[in-house]
């Protein structure tokens, strides 16, 4: 028997069913989704009559102009960051901005924890390096950098919410010391499961081997890392950024490289995305581009972190239509 889609329960979606379907995350029957790309010439008509928005926590900011010329009372993102939206905006216009929060904490847990093995490791150079047929070579120069292991290593978590507990939890696994910072006051039970210790900003840079960012961005974590927060950390600490890229100065990151003032880098995030070539940290030099592992934005994806922040999405959606209180609600 085929369902029948509510004509008052109209969605836009600006990510493609495809993703859905892939996941095991399809959309409830009931409701009638349009999905369109965020560029789509046409997408304030297909949008016109909708009542609720579903967007990736990736992408371009979504234009107030949006939300003024038609009914959206409801914007779902399918991950943590609300950083697209103008939430002042939607607050002041009673629209409800809702996220999935913790879904991806273990992918993001488990990227932090693997590109720092690989950077401590050194093996994305091994894995370069074989491939030029420069075997012997390649071995020597990863001998010379001398490899550490995670045993024992001071690991600073900045920002202490559900991602940053996981990617806590998992270091902690791996025989490291914890130390916890949080603009709001971090659990202290949380803590005290990994025997995490909670300090402030300045101690967490000066003790920290290897300092991992969770922290969303806003006007108060806008580069939260600067130069001045880079100068307090150990030359020989890795930083690591899979939050967002405006919360670290590249500049100052850039700088710090390639004067070797700190060891290295874990780079998910970028202030612009895609990332823009002339972006100081793309501009490093050779040898400062070894003590770096990039990627491009990928840290929470993965096949079971989608399909649980789909399949979240779509739950929360059915809350707003059927009137109940929504889960994870921001504004």
């Amino acid at each position: 028997m085929t369902s029948i889609k509510n004509p008052s329960e109209q969605i836009i979606c600006l990510r493609p069913e495809i993703d859905f379907i892939e996941f095991d995350a399809i959309a409830p029957s009931r409701f009638d989704v349009t999905y369109l790309k965020p560029d789509d010439p046409d997408l304030l008509i297909h949008a016109e009559k909708a009542k609720a928005m579903i967007i990736p926590a990736v992408g371009p900011k979504i234009q107030n102009e949006i939300f003024e010329k038609t009914a959206i009372k409801m914007v779902q993102v399918t991950g943590a960051g609300i950083d697209r939206i103008d939430t002042q905006f939607c607050e002041r216009n009673q629209i409800a901005v809702c996220n999935v929060q913790g879904g991806s904490a273990f992918a993001v847990a488990e990227y932090c924890l693997g590109s720092v093995i690989t950077l401590s490791r050194q093996l994305h150079l091994g894995n370069k390096g074989v491939q030029m047929g420069e075997y012997s070579t390649i071995r020597q120069t990863m001998l010379n950098k001398r490899m550490v292991s995670l045993q024992n290593q001071h690991v600073g978590i900045i920002g202490f919410g559900s991602i940053g507990r996981e990617t806590a939890r998992l270091f902690h696994l791996m025989g490291c010391q914890i130390s916890c910072f949080d603009m709001f006051p971090p659990d202290t039970k949380e803590a005290d499961k990994i025997q995490a210790n909670i300090c402030d900003l300045p101690m967490l840079l000066e003790q920290c081997d290897i300092i991992s960012l969770h922290v969303p961005l806003t006007d108060e974590t806008k580069n939260l890392i600067s130069e001045a927060e880079i100068n307090m950390m150990k030359p020989t600490s890795l930083l690591v950024n899979a939050a967002r890229g405006g919360v670290v100065d590249e500049s100052a990151l850039a700088s710090a490289l390639e004067d070797g003032r700190i060891n290295g880098a874990v780079i998910d995030v970028y202030s612009d995305e895609p990332v823009a070539s002339n972006n100081p940290l793309l501009n490093l030099s050779a040898a400062a581009q070894e003590r770096v592992f990039y990627s491009p934005h990928i840290a929470g994806i993965t096949k079971q972190s989608w399909t649980d922040l789909f399949q979240k999405s779509w739950a929360n959606l059915e809350r707003y239509f059927d009137k109940n209180p929504l889960n994870y609600k921001q504004v």
